[in-house]
């Protein structure tokens, strides 16, 4: 009698477990996604990753910043390494407003026309405007990449295949051109953005990359879309060094 209600318990928890796992996601604006057995590493060796080849960028790009009764337009160039990004900011009468220096855990903000700086964390995501988009490494935010071990579920439509981390972070790709279009982090991941959305790709030097970036704060109601103009891979010369005035104050929040 104790092995057959041993042998009940356990279907029951299996069962349970199975359960967990949805063969079905339906999302809004992307519609519905079946499981898939298909295994993750199967998808993944055939995503770009450039980690080795790509070690820093030049470029400019234009930006529109929208959020809560507000929208702007602003210039930006940038430079950036594995460990190390100068975004330098003009408005849209061209007036180069200030400039911010982005390590991997703090940003040091210049704001030339109030003469004031600040260093924060990469998680004080409501200080500026542009902080969801500084917080990411410029060169991983180009080139995002996935560990096959750190994908849990594999869903597909008819077009893309959606991968679930084990962390519940959600990443769409291209059936056709394994490029990834949208990443959606879970709020347990504190991280100061939610998703990210790649568009029009397009080849420079051999390398596939999105000349559209559109990132999103938080609490998802603020966004940065970021059209990159000029992109130079690997360049013989960075520009890393912020140069604040000796009489300005940095502030750190």
């Amino acid at each position: 009698m104790n092995n057959a209600l041993l042998w009940i318990t356990s279907l029951v928890v299996l069962g349970l477990l199975y359960g967990c796992t949805p063969t079905r996601i339906t999302l809004p604006e992307t519609g519905t996604f079946n499981k898939t057995d298909i295994a993750p590493g199967a998808i993944t060796k055939n995503i770009p990753d450039y980690s080795r080849e790509i070690q820093s960028v030049k470029g400019r790009g234009r930006a529109v910043i929208s959020e809560p009764g507000n929208s702007d337009r602003i210039t930006l160039s940038f430079d950036a390494s594995r460990s190390l990004s100068l975004i330098t900011i003009k408005n849209r009468l061209g007036i180069e407003g200030g400039a911010m220096l982005v390590d991997q855990d703090s940003i040091l903000i210049y704001n030339k026309i109030d003469k004031e700086a600040q260093k924060v964390s990469v998680y004080d995501n409501r200080l500026t405007s542009l902080n969801e988009l500084a917080s990411v490494n410029l060169i991983d935010l180009l080139n995002y990449r996935i560990d096959s071990t750190d994908v849990q579920t594999v869903y597909e439509d008819d077009d893309s295949y959606l991968l679930e981390t084990k962390g519940k972070t959600r990443i769409f790709l291209s059936k056709k051109s394994n490029t990834i279009w949208r990443v959606i982090h879970p709020p347990q991941t504190n991280l100061p953005y939610s998703e990210i959305q790649y568009d029009s790709y397009s080849t420079l030097d051999g390398y596939v990359l999105p000349r559209k970036i559109t990132i999103f704060s938080a609490d998802a109601r603020s966004r940065v879309a970021l059209a990159i103009r000029s992109l130079d891979l690997n360049p013989e010369k960075l520009n890393l060094s912020l140069s604040i005035p000796e009489s300005i104050l940095i502030q750190r929040l």
